[in-house]
């Protein structure tokens, strides 16, 4: 018994079988039609390159003054070594373990390339403290402040010469710039990030060094160098620089150098200040096992 609902069958080969493929036919086409009608092309722009890091996200750990606390600890043997290897004749002012551990944290590096500025940090000659004294830029009040926007009070006044005198100096300039510049070598060596330098002092240093400085410190550090990264990415250098790392993080705060007074390395030239390198070594307490 047929249901009453049911289609007939329609034979193949007759002419309602081809009108019903006519009618599917019209229909597909008509959607056709629609969705070219609706479709919006691509840019005729050329697809930008790949970045060496996407952009953040907003709330993301980059743009939060404070990183989490694994970040943290995970950076914090990294940054008492490279603390301990600025030259001291460098800067009268004393470097930061929790700010090196932050630039860290935002940096986000491997340990291989932090060992790579570790042995860049590590074979800076003599000469690099007194060069970076006299190359770094300072920089001035008036241009460290940021551009004034609408809705914001007024400028301040002036400050008095002395007070200018003595921000200008370059013992005001915090001695993290070395490292920050050490970490963008060794950065742009192993990954080639080609990254413009105000997103190193931006996203790595918070704003702290302009890029006039950033660029002056990384040429003084390849002048001290002589241009030659290759040698320093020897697998024992590496491998040493880690484990320099791992036993700083067995320190404490107080084993950290203490600021020194620049030195002046004896010469044929006494009038010529020549400034003195000095390395400062992690220390490592082996205990003996105890007798049996």
């Amino acid at each position: 018994m047929r249901r009453a609902n049911r289609p007939a069958a329609i034979p193949l080969g007759s002419r309602a079988a081809l009108n019903h493929d006519d009618d599917h036919q019209d229909a597909a086409a008509a959607t056709q039609d629609v969705r070219y009608l609706t479709y919006r092309p691509l840019s005729n722009l050329p697809t930008p390159p790949p970045t060496y890091k996407e952009p953040p996200i907003a709330g993301s750990a980059d743009d939060c003054d404070c990183d989490s606390s694994s970040s943290q600890a995970k950076f914090r043997g990294p940054a008492i070594h490279l603390v301990n290897l600025i030259p001291s004749s460098a800067s009268l002012a004393t470097a930061s373990v929790p700010l090196v551990q932050s630039m860290l944290s935002r940096a986000n590096l491997p340990l291989e390339t932090v060992a790579l500025a570790v042995c860049v940090l590590d074979s800076l000659d003599s000469r690099f403290a007194r060069a970076w004294r006299l190359c770094c830029p300072l920089l001035h009040p008036d241009v460290a402040a940021p551009p004034n926007k609408r809705h914001t009070l007024p400028p301040t006044p002036p400050l008095p010469r002395l007070v200018r005198h003595q921000q200008q100096h370059i013992d005001s300039v915090r001695p993290e710039l070395i490292i920050l510049a050490a970490l963008v070598i060794a950065a742009k060596f192993t990954e080639d990030p080609q990254q413009p330098t105000q997103f190193y002092c931006l996203r790595w240093g918070k704003a702290l060094w302009s890029h006039c400085q950033l660029n002056a410190t990384e040429r003084c550090i390849m002048e001290s160098l002589n241009y030659r990264i290759m040698p320093l990415c020897d697998q024992d250098y590496l491998a040493d620089a880690m484990v320099d790392m791992q036993l700083a993080a067995r320190q404490g705060d107080h084993n950290i150098r203490d600021p020194s007074p620049p030195t002046s390395n004896p010469g044929s030239d006494d009038d010529v200040f020549v400034p003195g390198h000095g390395r400062s070594q992690t220390v490592a307490v082996v205990e003996s096992p105890a007798p049996r």
